[in-house]
């Protein structure tokens, strides 16, 4: 049975027979490996359709465990992507997250819809390019229901403590710390940016821009909250977005 998907790509695997097999992330099937018989060499719509940041339509059918490729094309390529390389490591980055924060198998429009509007937002995006990054990871733990709860100490109610466990994921107040470690004192700011960013859509946030401090706080947040309740710990993409940023 041949089925028609719209999908993006997010990594492209070589194989010992100089072949291709893409990670899609397709509307209908969730992320799926595909194999297509296009070699690395050619030149063609067929190979340019296997690329990463690719979003296109495409004609699979399954055989045994992997689905191939009966014909692609290519809906948008989002190539001024590559002529940057800050929005090139981002973008990187957030193939890579969406990678490893999807099962096998299970279509999930929120996130595909927010994949796409991210790659349209930082394609014409003119600087700060992190910030879209935050608030992609932002939307995305909202969407998967593991959102940080920033409106009382989750132990005793207590709402006027700004201290944040990273474990608990939510605020906790001194009185109710025990030997809970990875405790964040939040700056007000930093909640209502993530508050806003949870409440708003990509589009409605692509000429939002940070001060430059509300940022680098925002950053030391995400990494540690991510690291903990996420399991991206080893993305090779990391290194490259710290290294261009």
């Amino acid at each position: 049975m041949v089925i028609q998907t719209n999908g993006i790509v997010l990594k492209q695997i070589k194989t010992g027979n100089d072949r291709r097999i893409i990670v899609l992330f397709s509307q209908k099937l969730g992320k799926v490996s595909v194999a297509s018989t296009t070699t690395y060499h050619t030149k063609s719509k067929s190979s340019a359709i296997l690329q990463p940041f690719n979003y296109g339509k495409y004609m699979l059918y399954q055989s045994k465990d992997i689905y191939n490729m009966n014909q692609g094309e290519v809906i948008k390529s989002f190539y001024k992507i590559g002529e940057d390389i800050d929005k090139y490591a981002c973008s990187s980055y957030i193939l890579e997250f969406t990678d490893k924060i999807l099962a096998e198998h299970q279509p999930d429009n929120k996130i595909f819809n927010l994949l796409l509007d991210f790659l349209n937002v930082i394609e014409s995006r003119k600087k700060d390019y992190l910030m879209i990054v935050r608030a992609y990871e932002i939307k995305a733990l909202s969407y998967n229901g593991i959102m940080p709860q920033f409106l009382e100490c989750i132990k005793c109610g207590d709402k006027n403590t700004k201290d944040f466990s990273i474990v608990e994921g939510s605020l906790l107040c001194e009185s109710c710390r025990d030997n809970n470690t990875l405790i964040l004192s939040l700056d007000h700011i930093i909640i209502e940016v993530m508050k806003y960013i949870e409440q708003h859509s990509i589009k409605e946030l692509e000429k939002l821009s940070l001060d430059k401090m509300v940022l680098k706080k925002l950053n030391t947040f995400m990494q540690l909250y991510l690291k903990h309740h996420m399991e991206i710990n080893n993305m090779k993409s990391v290194n490259f977005l710290n290294t261009c940023l």
